[in-house]
């Protein structure tokens, strides 16, 4: 207990210090650390450079390693940009967007009445993606309390500021946001996490991997607009550019394979907008089909 107690002072502590950095400078020592993260033999590195190879065989040797650099820094950034979003005001976090792209699909589904389920993948900052389009409508999303518990107040307050109310991740906690949609709700979902079950295999990157079917049922049962959107970082720490962009067609489609290679074509099509703001080092394709021998990682 002390020593939760002890983490949780020093996470809080150092997330404050963060808050106060300026963007631009947050951004240089983010660069400064994942460049010496990047040179040593770590998980993340190996990981990274196997995704890349994988996803992008169409790079070489020394554009792969380059962008697997540039992935770790802004990864790195990712994680420094959570003292702003966590304990900055509203207006202050707003205040760093500089420009919406796609804004129009957002008016249009929130003009139609129908719930929009907004997939934010790991890509840039999908913190100030979240808090951006609960400012907009009544944001119902699902939560999982962080393994340090002495940070739950402050994520999920953060998080619900704007107006967001947070769904438990179980199945009564998605009974309730299904019901939300149904009553013109909007949810954010991050559509590129390998579910524990109840998903399906698809291919993403020219490669199999286990994919959520809770989107395309979810916007099946509610009629719901499926958009993707992501908060791309802009360069020198001067702000974020939100993209948004309509999901492929078949991603509510009733075949839940159909759907789920629908869904990672989205994210994809995110991605290569900005590939090196991609988490690469999640290990997405762990789970494989039961066909398939030998270790992928």
């Amino acid at each position: 207990m002390l020593i939760e107690t002890v983490k949780t002072i020093l996470v809080k502590s150092l997330l404050r210090l963060l808050s106060w950095i300026p963007l631009p400078l947050l951004h240089k020592l983010a660069e400064a650390i994942g460049a010496i993260v990047y040179a040593l033999p770590t998980e993340t590195r190996r990981v990274t450079l196997i995704n890349l190879q994988r996803a992008l065989p169409e790079l070489s040797e020394e554009e792969r390693r380059r962008l697997a650099r540039r992935s770790v820094q802004e990864t790195l950034k990712a994680g420094f940009e959570l003292g702003h979003m966590w304990y900055g005001s509203i207006e202050h976090v707003m205040s760093m967007i500089v420009n919406v792209q796609g804004k129009e699909h957002i008016d249009a589904a929130l003009a139609s009445g129908r719930a929009i389920i907004y997939c934010s993948p790991h890509l840039g900052n999908w913190e100030l993606m979240g808090l951006y389009v609960s400012t907009l409508a009544p944001l119902t999303t699902l939560y999982k309390p962080p393994k340090l518990t002495g940070l739950n107040d402050l994520i999920a307050g953060s998080r619900a500021r704007a107006g967001a109310d947070l769904v438990a991740t179980d199945r009564a906690g998605v009974v309730k946001l299904t019901r939300a949609l149904q009553q013109g709700a909007s949810t954010g979902i991050l559509p590129d996490q390998q579910p524990r079950e109840g998903g399906v295999f698809a291919p993403f990157f020219g490669h199999q991997a286990y994919t959520m079917t809770l989107v395309s049922k979810l916007a099946a049962r509610a009629n719901a607009v499926v958009l993707f959107t992501f908060a791309k970082r802009l360069p020198k720490g001067s702000g974020f550019e939100l993209i948004c962009m309509p999901a492929d067609a078949d991603v509510a489609n009733a075949d839940t394979t159909l759907a789920a290679a629908a869904l990672n074509r989205s994210v994809e099509a995110c991605v290569r907008l900005a590939p090196e703001q991609y988490q690469w080092e999640y290990k997405r394709f762990r789970k494989r089909p039961a066909e398939e021998t030998g270790r992928f990682y």
